[in-house]
């Protein structure tokens, strides 16, 4: 090979004598720093997670957390600026839309249904006339 005809024709050169003993010497110092770099890099993609956690929880749950800024409605900003004595004495200023002074709470109209007895239908004809259609 063509390579090895001059290295042949270089002389060759000894390592000092504390070469060997420095290189095994470094070993340890250098798996150690292998090992911190790993620690490094595992604790910053550990906090990176954890920001990126912490700024996520924040956007999930910090708009529900707040109350919403009350938007008023049509009606409500009509009913704000009608005047009381001006549309109830002449037709012409009459206006289809009716102003919600007040929301209204129909939360105690509904009943419970377990404190009822249950229904009954009966799904049949009641009157000896047939009547030209039946209404159940």
């Amino acid at each position: 090979m063509e390579g090895h005809e001059q290295l042949a024709k270089m002389t060759r050169v000894r390592a000092p004598q504390s070469f060997e003993v420095t290189v095994l010497a470094k070993l340890p110092a250098a798996r150690q720093e292998r090992a911190r770099a790993r620690r490094v890099t595992v604790y910053r993609f550990a906090f990176a997670g954890s920001a990126a956690l912490l700024l996520a929880g924040f956007l999930v749950f910090a708009p529900s957390s707040r109350e919403p800024d009350t938007a008023l409605t049509y009606a409500e900003r009509e009913a704000l600026t009608a005047t009381p004595g001006n549309g109830a004495a002449s037709p012409a200023s009459r206006s289809p839309i009716v102003p919600v002074y007040e929301t209204m709470d129909y939360s105690s109209e509904f009943r419970n249904v377990q404190a009822q007895r249950p229904t009954i239908y009966i799904l049949e004809q009641v009157s000896e006339t047939v009547p030209s259609e039946i209404i159940y």
